[in-house]
């Protein structure tokens, strides 16, 4: 008898989430992904869009189903009952499981309401014609703004770092901001990745202002709790992530779903829950990609796979995209030695989304894609990785 293991959401944690359950092997397995969209989009790739440097890549998610021996169902999941082991879909119907993963992700909303805020590549659009704006000297004072409770600020850094590189290209020469309640710049990884992302700021001339907590006034920006007031004429701003909440699923008061180290949902049977969904308080592509990767490990166990359960235990991985060249950073407390921050790769594959089975997966699609299709290239954290 087969076991059906419903996914809802088809995000990194989604996906990474059957393709370890395929990796396993586990025996009778029926896999559905629930799922509105009908396109995976690599979205860590999204920041280099303003500036022409390459786009985030698109992949169907018929085709991956069917590389994984999946359905895709086309629709969201408004509530679930963990009783009957059933969730209903936006549509009306409803989809039995054996067994449920939840990886549907976090809400973004703006955090300052008067600046730019860049989610992804919604955003892409507005940033470009703020990046042609600074080249073209219309703006002159920008700031870019991580605000409080944000836990992945590295996409700030990328965005001012290449408004800088292509001011210069263009002989502009914009004051340029970045505020952040951090310690330090992208203090997460420790002192090393900090000492050299302030060097890279620095060169590019860009003003750090950490430790602070920025609010826009009458078009001024105004530090807390410095009270330091700068004027801007635009702000480019992370977003305030909070909980997709599910009805009849649990959650922290943020919306977030508590889980334990092998991602099942505290006080729910055969539920399980990856990713930004999560109340893990880093919301990373990589980190997600391992919650899945835990659980995977705890269902083909409990399938009677030859499976040892590996509990989720983080190691951040984050790849900084510049104009020049991507840096590669590693936590430093869980690098044990090795580089923490380097010019050449410090993972394989050589992806922005450090997924055990999700990289290598997409990285052979788009080596079958650029065989088939020469002109499509590579994707762009690869060409990067080969010029560093």
């Amino acid at each position: 008898m087969s076991t059906n293991v419903v996914i809802v959401g088809a995000g990194p944690a989604g996906l990474e989430t059957a393709l370890a359950l395929r990796h396993h092997a586990v025996d009778q397995l029926d896999i559905t992904l629930v799922a509105p969209e009908g396109e995976f989009v690599y979205r860590p790739v999204s920041v280099v869009d303003p500036f022409a440097m390459g786009s985030a890549r698109h992949y169907p998610l018929k085709s991956i189903a069917e590389d994984l021996q999946a359905s895709h169902v086309a629709s969201t999941v408004v509530a679930v009952d963990a009783v009957a082991r059933r969730v209903q879909l936006g549509a009306g119907s409803d989809l039995d499981y054996d067994i449920l993963v939840i990886a549907i992700g976090a809400r973004a909303r703006p955090a300052l309401a008067e600046a730019t805020t860049f989610t992804g590549p919604d955003d892409v659009e507005e940033v470009h014609g703020l990046v042609q704006d600074v080249e073209l000297g219309y703006v002159k004072r920008l700031a870019f703004v991580v605000p409080p409770g944000t836990s992945w600020s590295l996409p700030v850094y990328e965005l001012a770092l290449m408004t800088a590189n292509r001011a210069r290209g263009m002989y502009a020469s914009p004051e340029l901001h970045l505020v952040t309640p951090e310690a330090a710049p992208l203090e997460i990884f420790g002192d090393r990745a900090s000492t050299a992302v302030r060097e890279l700021l620095e060169r590019a001339g860009v003003k750090l202002h950490t430790a602070a907590e920025a609010t826009i006034q009458n078009g001024t920006l105004v530090l807390r709790p410095s009270d330091e007031h700068i004027p801007v004429d635009r702000v480019v701003a992370l977003p305030e992530l909070v909980g997709a909440a599910l009805s009849g699923v649990p959650t922290d008061p943020a919306g977030f779903i508590p889980v334990d180290e092998f991602g099942a949902v505290r006080g729910l049977q055969a539920v399980y829950a990856a990713g930004d969904a999560t109340d893990f308080p880093i919301k990373q592509g990589g980190l997600a990609t391992q919650q899945a990767d835990a659980i995977a490990s705890a269902i083909a166990a409990r399938l009677g796979a030859p499976v040892t359960p590996q509990p989720f235990e983080p190691v951040l991985r984050g790849m900084l995209l510049t104009e020049d060249h991507p840096i590669w950073l590693r936590d430093e407390a869980a690098a044990r030695g090795e580089a923490a921050v380097s010019e050449h790769g410090l993972w394989w594959p050589p992806t922005k989304i450090a997924g055990l089975w999700l990289g290598r997966y997409l990285m052979g699609r788009d080596e079958q894609a650029a065989a088939d299709s020469p002109r499509t290239g590579l994707p762009i954290e690869v060409r990067l990785d080969q010029r560093a």
